[in-house]
C-alpha cells in the first residue's frame, strides 16, 4: 500500500491551520511552509533518509512523516497538493540506460533507475533478525524491503530471531 496523505493547497491548508490556531501570524506560517516546500522541491531528506514531510517539516523542522509522529503511516494526515506527486522522484538518479554497461553493477527499480541501497529504510523486524548481520542475507534482505517500502506491514519470510 502506497503512503496516503490527503492532498490540501497551501491556501486551504492555511485558512485551516488559522482557525485552529488564532494566534499564530499567517505570514510567518506562510514562510515556514515555503521553507519546507524549496528543501523538499531541492531533495533534501530527513535523515532516515525518506522524503520530509512538509506540512510537519514547516511546524518542527525538517523530517518525514514517520520521526516527526513516531508513527509508521499517515491516517487522515494532509499533505500539500504539490509534494506528493514527487514521492517517486528520479532527480540525481543514473539510469541503467546512461551508465557504461562494464560498469553496471548494484540495484535499479523497475524503470532502470539505480536503488542506492544505504537509503532503503530498515524496519525493526530486522534489527532482531538473525539475518541482519550476514553478509550472505545482504542482497536478499535488501530487495525485500526495498520491495515492501510503501506497504503497511512488513514481512519477511527469511526472518530467523536472534
Amino acid at each position: 500500500m502506497k503512503i496516503k496523505f490527503t492532498p490540501i493547497t497551501i491556501d486551504e491548508y492555511v485558512k485551516m491551520y488559522l482557525v485552529n490556531n488564532p494566534t499564530h501570524k499567517e505570514d510567518d506560517l506562510r514562510n515556514d511552509l515555503n521553507f519546507a516546500i524549496n528543501a523538499y522541491k531541492k531533495g533534501v531528506r530527513c535523515s532516515c533518509g525518506n522524503d520530509i514531510w512538509v506540512i510537519g517539516s514547516a511546524a518542527l523542522g525538517i523530517g518525514c512523516f514517520t520521526c516527526i509522529t513516531g508513527k509508521n503511516y499517515p491516517t487522515d494526515e494532509y499533505e500539500i497538493d504539490t509534494a506528493i506527486k514527487k514521492r517517486d522522484n528520479k532527480k540525481g538518479r543514473k539510469h541503467i540506460d546512461d551508465i557504461d554497461p562494464i560498469k553496471i553493477a548494484g540495484f535499479f527499480d523497475d524503470d532502470g533507475y539505480e536503488i542506492d541501497t544505504n537509503l532503503i529504510k530498515k524496519p525493526s523486524l530486522c534489527l532482531i533478525c538473525k539475518n541482519d548481520d550476514d553478509p550472505d542475507e545482504e542482497m536478499l534482505c535488501n530487495m525485500t524491503r526495498y520491495d515492501q517500502r510503501d506497504e503497511d506491514e512488513f514481512k519477511c519470510f527469511a526472518f530467523c530471531k536472534k
